[in-house]
């Protein structure tokens, strides 16, 4: 069952990836001395989201990568990309509209925006409404089609098991 595959690797990463995300915002802001401006239990909120978006959309373009080798050489080729199409670091009104929109499929440009509000300005999960809103539909559209590649790769496997016990 591809759902209980994908949940039960989700859940792995997640628990892995709270831990970090806890031990980075508290430890290593404190560490060194990084301002933080906004309510701890509201960046935990946002964050919960946004992990599992993340998670979800890496599962999603696994399905497309043949060896894990190039999973790493293909993050590190985007995620200069995505951090300027995010408007953090290049403005947002820079940024022309088709590329503004294109943005939209990743969740690093409502991550990484939330996070600058929530963290830096101090702001609520009812001023982040938008990012928070759009992680929780990216998490949702991102589970089901890692479902659907998950279940199109186990029927490969399958089909290229039994013409290998046929054989």
């Amino acid at each position: 069952n591809p759902i209980i595959i994908v949940i039960g690797k989700m859940l792995v990463f997640f628990l892995l990836y709270l831990v970090l995300s806890v031990y980075m915002f508290t430890y290593v802001n404190k560490a060194f001395a990084l301002p933080h401006i906004g309510q701890y239990v509201t960046l935990m909120a946002f964050i919960v989201p946004f992990l599992l978006s993340c998670i979800f959309f890496a599962m999603v373009l696994s399905a497309f990568v043949y060896r894990r080798e190039d999973c790493i050489m293909l993050f590190v080729f985007i995620s200069v990309p995505l951090l300027f199409l995010s408007g953090v670091s290049w403005p947002g009104s820079a940024i022309p509209t088709f590329w503004k929109y294109f943005s939209y499929i990743f969740p690093s440009t409502f991550g990484m925006n939330g996070y600058v509000r929530i963290n830096s300005m101090g702001s609520t999960l009812h001023d982040v409404a938008f990012e928070y809103h759009s992680l929780w539909i990216q998490t949702g559209l991102y589970f089901l089609l890692a479902c659907l590649l998950y279940q199109i790769q186990i029927k490969k496997l399958l089909k290229r098991f039994s013409s290998i016990s046929s054989n």
